[in-house]
């Protein structure tokens, strides 16, 4: 177990770790208990039943935490001097080469909680400086949806310019990411489906996989990638690290973590609560016709946004139109 992560005092169950729940992984899947993830702190169980509690900012401050020093000005240029607990909670167990599933809330700065970890390992092996042509990747990340696959990749080229990273997914021309794949690239990341086509298509080589990430593990399921999921995992090396987040624990993803992820370390920062969003944000459902469904949009950015920046999220590409 890890000693010295301090978990966000403002999730109340942020570590509680019930190996009888329903919805996290399988019985005797080590956990990292609060008393564990509070160790060597001055705190004693009677806070730790009662938090929220203070947070060190040393615990938090980049610049504390022995990153390469690349590393920690890319961050800073992004205007990161502190890590969200999630991140810090997630950083210690991946530095050191543990499986882990980490239930996150979406909107936690999980991305970045993976990312970390991964670049600080590829910057000090000196695989950051090794421009090798054709090189095959190090790190593959999945992720559910385009969208998220091309947020994650350009966060990674943002905060580490000097790995060569591809973005792969559906619906553009397979030339062009073939061509990438054969120039050398340190990090891909992908919807499952395109990674599958490239794969049987020889063109994406799993052979040195140091690192596979599973972003919204729970979402593969929703939009039907298990099976492609479950070829990749296959396809990878033995000895690599997993690191697995998903804010639900259905049954597919516990099986996926029983028969794939090596003694892994669970991480719950969700506990109990039934909401799977970031604190701060709310949920509401509001009834609407096709008709009148602009009109109460538009009501509610006017009530709400206070004249701040708003995004509305659609389902497919004609109701971003219809909105704009």
């Amino acid at each position: 177990m890890c000693e010295n992560i301090l978990p966000t005092g403002t999730l109340r169950s942020a570590l509680s770790l019930r190996e009888a729940s329903a919805d996290l992984p399988p019985p005797n899947t080590p956990t990292l208990t609060a008393q564990e993830a509070f160790k060597g702190f001055d705190i004693d169980n009677d806070q730790l039943n009662h938090l929220p509690v203070a947070v060190s900012k040393d615990e938090l401050d980049i610049s504390k935490l022995r990153f390469p020093p690349q590393l920690v000005d890319s961050l800073r240029r992004r205007g990161i001097t502190n890590l969200f607990p999630v991140q810090r909670v997630v950083l210690l167990p991946a530095i050191e080469g543990r499986d882990i599933i980490a239930r996150a809330r979406n909107g936690t700065g999980k991305t970045l909680a993976f990312r970390i970890p991964i670049i600080k390992s590829l910057t000090e092996n000196g695989q950051s400086t090794m421009r090798r042509s054709g090189r095959l990747p190090k790190v593959l990340v999945l992720a559910p949806t385009r969208e998220l696959a091309k947020q994650v990749e350009k966060e990674i080229q943002e905060y580490a310019p000097y790995l060569n990273t591809v973005c792969v997914y559906g619906g553009v021309s397979y030339d062009i990411q073939r061509n990438a794949l054969s120039r050398g690239v340190d990090v891909v990341v992908g919807t499952p489906g395109r990674l599958i086509d490239l794969i049987n298509g020889k063109s994406l080589r799993l052979s040195e996989i140091q690192y596979l990430v599973l972003d919204e593990a729970d979402q593969m399921l929703a939009v039907g990638f298990e099976e492609d999921v479950e070829v990749i995992l296959e396809r990878i090396p033995s000895q690599r690290q997993i690191i697995l987040f998903s804010a639900t624990m259905p049954g597919w993803v516990k099986k996926l973590s029983r028969k794939h992820l090596n003694n892994p370390l669970t991480i719950d920062l969700v506990g109990d609560r039934e909401e799977k969003l970031a604190e701060g944000i709310k949920l509401y459902a509001v009834s609407a016709t096709a008709s009148s469904e602009r009109r109460i949009l538009y009501g509610l950015i006017n009530a709400y946004g206070k004249g701040g920046k708003t995004i509305v999220f659609t389902r497919i590409i004609n109701g971003c139109l219809f909105h704009s």
